[in-house]
């Protein structure tokens, strides 16, 4: 991006540019003006501060800085490539943390799987295949309302802050279905979970591909998909043990 000061010495007009690519330049060598007005400091180690020749007589000159690049191969060592590319580094904690919505996706549809009989034999409907299917099923419903919810909640709130506001059904359905004493509790707390879970699911990739940089963003925003495959392994294998456990 081109930040442009309009600055004049004489009769001649220049404009100060920050450039990657100059093109027809000739090194600047007047040492009293090898600053940047930018930032008001010296320019870093490997810029030069040229003058980009003008496109015609009558056209003022441009002040910019001009990167020195080396050859390939020109590493000290011999060799070609230069290190790791770390460029995704910065936004991969927003984008790991936001993914963990959809880990929390994947984990609900399939936590209820295994305790079924269990949870059925305890709170007084087993062998009722209808209220097993709905408990397990419900909080599709739940999610179908959050996502119809999350377009507004984002244009009235923002990203963040959504995203912190649906962890609050999160938590109540989560807490609320683990100490259900009748059906009607656990069948609350699940669409309470399937709010929170419809909200993120719209929210969340859309929040990746913003804050992704653009040549890293195919590859971040599949932990999204990542997310949700780990959240239903982890939810079965610990399913599990659950199937045999009375306390579930």
């Amino acid at each position: 991006m081109l930040l442009p000061i309009a600055t004049s010495t004489g009769t001649t007009s220049r404009l100060l540019l920050h450039s990657p690519s100059p093109t027809n330049t000739r090194y600047f060598s007047n040492p009293i003006r090898n600053t940047c007005r930018i930032c008001f400091s010296s320019c870093p180690k490997k810029l030069k501060l040229v003058i980009a020749s003008a496109a015609n007589k009558h056209s003022s000159e441009s002040l910019i800085h001009k990167p020195e690049f080396k050859e390939k191969g020109d590493n000290g060592g011999g060799g070609g490539g230069g290190g790791f590319d770390l460029g995704w580094l910065p936004a991969f904690p927003h984008v790991f943390i936001a993914s963990m919505s959809n880990f929390l996706f994947g984990y609900h549809i399939g936590v209820m799987n295994g305790p079924i009989v269990s949870i059925a034999n305890e709170l007084g409907f087993a062998g009722n295949s209808l209220y097993e299917g709905l408990v397990v099923s419900i909080f599709i419903v739940g999610a179908f309302i959050g996502s119809l919810c999350s377009g507004s909640l984002v244009d009235k709130l923002g990203y963040r802050r959504t995203l912190q506001i649906s962890t609050i059904p999160l938590i109540l359905g989560a807490v609320l279905s683990a100490q259900a004493h009748s059906l009607e509790e656990i069948l609350l707390g699940r669409v309470l979970v399937g709010l929170g879970i419809g909200v993120d699911t719209v929210l969340v990739p859309i929040y990746i591909s913003e804050v992704a940089p653009t040549k890293y963003r195919g590859s971040l925003g599949a932990l999204c998909q990542i997310g949700t495959c780990l959240g239903i392994i982890a939810s079965l294998f610990l399913g599990i043990p659950s199937e045999s456990d009375p306390h579930w």
